[in-house]
């Protein structure tokens, strides 16, 4: 005699909640109870056992088939049904975004506290003063460790308070920048700014680096395909037949492909110096591939013979008994400066180079001309692929004009100003409040979590 199931009323099983592994076990038995009414006879042939064990439980027939499917590898594991709760999905926290212009603007918001507030800045000040004026809202855990990333360390002074400070290196290497970049301009050079940037296929408004005048965030690189943009300009426009763009995902043998060194070379060698006016002056920021160097210090990973042959060809006397670990030592102690093969390459077309000190894009006013080029693609070729991007992000660079170069020029030139006078300026600051400090009560000081904390907010 056969039977026939009458419908039940079932949940549509997509509540969200998780079926615990007792309900689990429940659904896996009713399933292999029907299947062996249909198996007896007992269940008309019609009767879809799987569709039925759902209406019987109230859940959804792809909770059932995920509850079979687990029973039965249990079964052929271990020969008895087994189930588990699963694990409730727990989302990762959303990753703060802090990038390099925000980190500029932190320097500055620093600088700010110091000079112009006259006040010794802390942590729990400076989070509140980055968050008003809309540069970054985070917690102090999260700010100590982004000021470690940019050179500032709290430095214990006369008193029992803590004073944020600059890494000397960081200071004397933007100084030297600074007083560099003065002097070549005092002899009336003309200075280019190099630098690549890149858009991804889904390119839209959000955040970038922007000129002053420009209104609304740009949109920060997603995922997926993406064209790598290289160029150079400066007050008198970007330089002429220079303009490299090409795609991330491209395997050519030539330089179109991702960049290094080698290509980046070849596009300078090819392209870029071949159309810069005499004598200019080529300011690069800090890429791995602009930093290769030419006579680099072997490390303590290197042979023996090649860390013998780098202190035999820097002119540097040492026993050839010594231990490699004693040659590392002569090696670590070798006064001999920094070389770079891009910078080799630069010298020998007849062209100076600077390298911008780390964290500094607002030296740099090509990143304020990316700023503007981006945010007008994003604002003209939204949902456009590829290729068409490309085009648009051609005629953008063609109508860019010199005067547009000029402007963001002439910002950078005052922030160069700001930085060397301020820098002075600084100085006599710190160096007062530290005076002020040592005279002052311990006990009317701000709690010391003020200054830093184990804890984000």
């Amino acid at each position: 005699m056969e039977l026939s199931l009458t419908p039940a009323s079932t949940s549509s099983g997509k509540s969200g909640k998780a079926v615990r592994s007792q309900a689990r076990a429940i659904i896996f038995s009713v399933y292999q109870y029907v299947k062996g009414l249909k198996d007896g006879g007992i269940l008309g042939k019609n009767v879809i056992v799987r569709e039925e064990t759902a209406k019987a439980t109230s859940v959804s027939l792809s909770t059932v088939n995920k509850v079979i499917a687990e029973g039965n590898k249990a079964l052929q594991e271990t020969g008895s049904p087994a189930f588990i709760t699963p694990k409730k999905p727990r989302g990762r926290p959303p990753t703060l975004e802090c990038d390099e212009f925000s980190e500029a603007a932190i320097r500055h918001k620093i600088s700010e506290f110091y000079i112009v507030k006259k006040q010794l800045p802390t942590l729990r000040s400076l989070v509140v003063a980055l968050r008003e004026d809309e540069v970054i809202d985070c917690g102090r855990n999260f700010l100590t460790k982004r000021l470690h990333k940019l050179g500032f360390n709290w430095k214990k002074c006369q008193s029992s308070r803590k004073i944020l400070v600059e890494r000397p290196e960081i200071v004397n290497w933007r100084l030297r920048y600074l007083d560099a970049m003065k002097e070549f301009r005092a002899q009336g050079r003309y200075v280019v700014y190099l630098d690549e940037t890149y858009v991804n296929e889904s390119h839209h408004a959000q955040n970038c680096w922007q000129s002053p005048e420009e209104r609304g965030a740009l949109s920060r690189i997603g995922k997926g395909n993406r064209l790598i943009i290289v160029h150079g300009g400066g007050e008198l426009g970007f330089v002429s037949n220079a303009l490299l763009i090409f795609k991330a995902s491209s395997r050519s043998g030539d330089y179109h492909t991702s960049m290094n060194f080698d290509n980046f070379s070849k596009w300078l060698k090819e392209k870029f110096l071949p159309n810069l006016p005499s004598h200019s002056v080529i300011v690069l920021d800090n890429a791995a591939y602009h930093n290769v160097q030419t006579n680099r210090k072997p490390s303590a990973a290197s042979l023996k013979n090649d860390v013998a042959t780098w202190l035999r060809n820097n002119g540097i006397q040492f026993d050839e008994s010594e231990t490699k670990a004693q040659l590392i030592c002569k090696v670590k102690e070798a006064d001999v400066p920094k070389t770079y093969r891009i910078d080799k390459i630069i010298n020998e077309a007849g062209h100076d180079v600077l390298h911008l000190p780390p964290y500094h894009p607002d030296l740099n006013p090509i990143e304020m001309v990316w700023g503007d080029l981006k945010g007008e693609l994003a604002r003209t070729s939204v949902g456009t692929p590829l290729g068409v991007k490309e085009e648009h992000l051609r005629r953008l660079f063609d109508a860019y004009t010199a005067d547009k170069w000029k402007k963001v020029c002439e910002h950078v030139m005052n922030t160069e100003i700001k930085y060397m006078t301020n820098d002075h300026i600084l100085d006599d600051r710190v160096d007062h409040m530290i005076i002020s400090l040592a005279g002052s009560s311990p006990d009317g000081s701000s709690d010391e979590s003020d200054f830093y904390s184990s804890d984000d907010e």
